[in-house]
């Protein structure tokens, strides 16, 4: 079954201003920490579908060891440049780790809502 990976971004952006609102009007987190944690995993998740996109060739194109390769140290380049920036982001910013959490669970929520509507969308369609 594939999820649609604009549907994810689209509820994960909902789920992300829910979020805000509650940690705002509950003052039980920092909104703006909720928002970061939000924004690095939409950046995260933005980032693996352009290296999935480079990884998977199309249909046309033959296979090349030089594609997946290139795949490879992009990921791991991606892997250290988030790291390095969330330590940076949490030794330089006056981050909620609360709030950060809850920002970083919205991607995981819109991920299970997407899967779970799209699978009772293909149940619906069937014959």
């Amino acid at each position: 079954m594939a999820v649609d990976l604009q549907r994810v971004a689209k509820i994960h952006v909902a789920a992300l201003a829910v979020a805000c609102g509650a940690a705002y009007a509950t003052a039980w987190a920092d909104p703006g920490s909720v928002l970061v944690g939000g924004a690095v995993m939409g950046a995260n998740l933005w980032l693996l579908k352009l290296i999935a996109a480079a990884l998977a060739p199309s249909p046309t194109d033959e296979p090349s060891a030089g594609r997946t390769v290139l795949a490879v140290l992009a990921l791991l380049l991606k892997f250290g440049l988030f790291l390095g920036l969330l330590a940076m982001l949490f030794v330089r910013l006056p981050i909620d780790l609360v709030g950060f959490a809850i920002g970083v669970t919205c991607l995981l929520v819109a991920c299970v809502i997407a899967a779970l509507a799209g699978e009772h969308g293909a149940a619906k369609g069937a014959i």
